[in-house]
C-alpha cells in the first residue's frame, strides 16, 4: 500500500478535506498522517458506504495503551474537524464529543537575573575543542540573547533573514510565525549593538553559502536542526552551573519566552501599568490568539513575585487555566 495516498471510500474527501486546509494556510502535516491512519482503519474495515458511523468512531477513537494524553486530544480532534465537515457538504457523519484526556502539565522554568548573568558569560566564554567548520558558535552568543531578549520563538530566530534584521531602525521583522502572521518586534539598543557586532564577525567568514539568513555557521550556512541548539544549550547550562531537571522538567530553550513575558509584566508593573491593562500589549507583542494564553504568565508570576501578584486579587487568577505542555506559544 502506498504510504502517501488514502485508499478508503473515503478517499476523496479526505483530499478534498487537506486541500481545503491547505488553502485556508494550514499547513496540516501532522492533522494529514492522522486522517491517514483513519483512512488505513475504513479500508482494513472494508467499509463500502462514505460515512463514519458512530461504533466506527467509537473504535477508532478509543484510547490505546500508553498513548499520552497530547496525541490522543489530536488524534480526537482531528476527527471531529473532518467530521464537521462532512455534514458541511451533506455527507452523514458522526461526530464525537471532544477529548476529555488530561494532558500532562508543566512548571517553566523562569530565569533569574543571576542565572542569566551566568548563563551569558558561560555562552560568550565557549571554546571548540576540536575545529567543525559547520559549527554554529559563532552566533551562540547573540542567538540566545535575542531570544530573551524579544521572546521570539527558536524557529522564529532561525528562519530569521539578513534583509529582516534592520540595526539602525532597531526592529525585526519576523515572518512566517505560529499564527502564520507577519510581525515587526522592536529590539533595544543593547541587543542591538550585539547583534551588529555579531554581523561583523559574520562578514569575515570566507564562504557564506546562505547569504538570506541572518544565523550563519562558520560554514556560513544557515543552522536547519534545532537539536543542534538544545545541545548546545544544555552545554552552556552545565557550564553556568544551572541544573536541568530532565526532558519535559527543563530549563529548556522556550523558558527564554517564558522568561521574557514575565520579566515584561514585571516591567510594566514596575512603570505603573496596571497588570491586566498589561496583559493585551504583551498578547499581542507575543502574537498569541487570545488573552487567555498570555494570562498563563500571570500564573508565573503568583510563585515568583507574590507582592506583585498581591494587587490583582488572588481571585482573578484562576479565570484561565494554568499552562499546559501543549500551550507553549
Amino acid at each position: 500500500m502506498n504510504e502517501n495516498k488514502f485508499h478508503s471510500i473515503m478517499a476523496s474527501f479526505f483530499h478534498d478535506y487537506i486541500r481545503l486546509k491547505n488553502n485556508l494556510g494550514y499547513k496540516y502535516t501532522s492533522a494529514k498522517s492522522i486522517l491517514k491512519n483513519l483512512d488505513r482503519f475504513l479500508f482494513e474495515k472494508e467499509i463500502k458506504e462514505p460515512t463514519i458511523t458512530r461504533e466506527l468512531c467509537e473504535e477508532w477513537i478509543l484510547r490505546r495503551p500508553h498513548e499520552a494524553g497530547k496525541t490522543y486530544n489530536e488524534r480526537v480532534t482531528v476527527l471531529i474537524g473532518f467530521a464537521r465537515y462532512m455534514g458541511d457538504i451533506g455527507q452523514s457523519c458522526f461526530i464525537p464529543r471532544s477529548p476529555r484526556a488530561k494532558v500532562r502539565g508543566f512548571v517553566a522554568h523562569i530565569f533569574t537575573e543571576d542565572e542569566l548573568n551566568r548563563f551569558f558569560n558561560s555562552c560568550d566564554n565557549l571554546i571548540l575543542e576540536s575545529l567543525k567548520k559547520n559549527s554554529v558558535i559563532i552566533f551562540l552568543p547573540v542567538l540566545f540573547r535575542l531570544l530573551y531578549g524579544t521572546g521570539v520563538r527558536i524557529t522564529e530566530a532561525l528562519l530569521l533573514k539578513d534583509r529582516d534584521v534592520h540595526l539602525d531602525e532597531n526592529y525585526l521583522l519576523v515572518r512566517d510565525t505560529k499564527s502564520r502572521k507577519d510581525k515587526i518586534v522592536p529590539i533595544s539598543q543593547s541587543l542591538s549593538d550585539v547583534c551588529k557586532e555579531y554581523r561583523r564577525y559574520r562578514e569575515m567568514l570566507p564562504v557564506k553559502t546562505d547569504t538570506e539568513y541572518f544565523f550563519l555557521s562558520l560554514s556560513g550556512k544557515a543552522c536547519k536542526k534545532q537539536t543542534i541548539i538544545y545541545r548546545w544549550f544544555r552545554t552552556i547550562l552545565q557550564e553556568a552551573g544551572i541544573p536541568h531537571k530532565g526532558k519535559h522538567l527543563g530549563p529548556r530553550v522556550h523558558d527564554f519566552r517564558h522568561t521574557f513575558s514575565v520579566h515584561s509584566l514585571v516591567k510594566m508593573n514596575g512603570q505603573g501599568y496596571d497588570m491586566y491593562c498589561s496583559l493585551p500589549i504583551l498578547s499581542t507583542y507575543l502574537g498569541h490568539g487570545s488573552i487567555a494564553a498570555t494570562n498563563n504568565y500571570v500564573q508565573l508570576c503568583e510563585s515568583m513575585y507574590p507582592e506583585l501578584v498581591k494587587k490583582i486579587g488572588m481571585e482573578s487568577l484562576n479565570v484561565y487555566p494554568k499552562l499546559l505542555d501543549h500551550e507553549t506559544d
